[in-house]
């Protein structure tokens, strides 16, 4: 019983360690919000620490230079200066013969109507007291001067219509025309528009049923220009022309003076020649064969019916007819033919 009374406190003792043993050891438990506070309070005491042991750094001035101005070598472009554009030019429309184009043949006497088509390509308008006036060759009995019946402005067309007559004469007759200006200033097509524009017939005489010999070809003097005017004293005309008094006149052939002694005198002028044929009419050949002089023709009484035969300062042959006088104007007619 003694044994016993000491041994039950060794037992319990023996007992007391095993427990301990086999428990597990408690830990106290840890606060996340806490701890996430606490490190970011010791972060943000480690950054100010941080920076009060750092010096301050101060911008030193950096020095500069004063950029040297880029020189602009850029050249200029070269604009190439705008042609001026002429006032009054015209160009040939298309086509410019709406009629009656060059060589068609027409019966002695034939009526017609000749019409061009033209281009404003000036820069001014054409109104209607521009017009077309005959200029050279053969009027083919037309009137010579028809106003614009429209205006035309620049790049527009216009067809112009002039009624003619062919001659009774058989031969090849050309026509001159060119647009004047209200100032009286010609112009008409070409590159400089100063160019006339034509009409061009050939005139056949009418084949007759009655049988005639095999004809022996002879070749048909072709008229260059022919008509007929009233000269008063002073006048001066061009034989080439058809011109009289006319400040384009480079070269006249003649002048006429009335009222001296005698009284009706014809002079030549720059060297164009002459001589009195008689009262027929003279051909071609029977003026390239006369005795022509520059000496002047006088007369006393006009001697109506009377031709001459002349050569004109351009070297072209033709005959004068003096077909009347009135009121000291003296009527003449003339025919110049071209040189083939």
């Amino acid at each position: 019983m003694k044994k016993f009374v000491l041994f039950a406190p060794l037992l319990l003792l023996l007992l007391s360690g095993c427990l301990a043993q086999t428990q597990p050891a408690s830990f106290p438990t840890l606060d996340g919000t806490a701890l996430n506070q606490t490190a970011v309070a010791q972060t943000t005491l480690d950054s100010m620490a941080t920076q009060e042991q750092q010096p301050i750094l101060t911008d030193t001035p950096v020095s500069t230079q004063t950029p040297i101005p880029t020189i602009d070598r850029t050249r200029p472009l070269i604009q190439s200066p705008t042609a001026e554009i002429p006032c009054n030019i015209s160009s040939a429309g298309y086509p410019l013969d709406i009629t009656i184009p060059d060589g068609t043949v027409m019966s002695p006497g034939q009526v017609f109507s000749k019409t061009w088509r033209l281009e404003n390509v000036g820069s001014c308008t054409w109104t209607r007291l521009y017009s077309v006036t005959f200029f050279s060759g053969n009027s083919l009995n037309a009137f010579q001067t028809h106003y614009l019946l429209s205006e035309v402005q620049p790049g527009n067309v216009i067809d112009i219509t002039v009624d003619m007559v062919a001659p009774d004469v058989p031969g090849t007759y050309q026509s001159n025309w060119m647009l004047v200006d209200p100032n009286g200033e010609l112009f008409g097509i070409g590159p400089n528009g100063d160019a006339p524009f034509w009409a061009r017939i050939e005139v056949v005489a009418q084949a007759t049923d009655t049988p005639t010999p095999s004809p022996t070809r002879t070749i048909t003097p072709v008229v260059f220009v022919m008509g007929s005017v009233n000269l008063i004293s002073g006048d001066t005309f061009d034989l080439d022309t058809g011109l009289r008094n006319t400040e384009t006149l480079e070269d006249p052939d003649f002048n006429y003076i009335y009222g001296g002694d005698p009284p009706f005198v014809l002079n030549t002028l720059n060297g164009a020649l002459w001589a009195v044929f008689g009262e027929e009419e003279p051909s071609l050949e029977d003026c390239q064969n006369a005795s022509l002089s520059g000496d002047p023709i006088s007369f006393t009484e006009v001697p109506f019916g009377t031709y001459l035969c002349y050569q004109t300062t351009e070297m072209l042959p033709g005959w004068l007819l003096i077909n009347g006088f009135a009121d000291e104007s003296l009527a003449i007619r003339f025919l110049t033919w071209s040189m083939p």
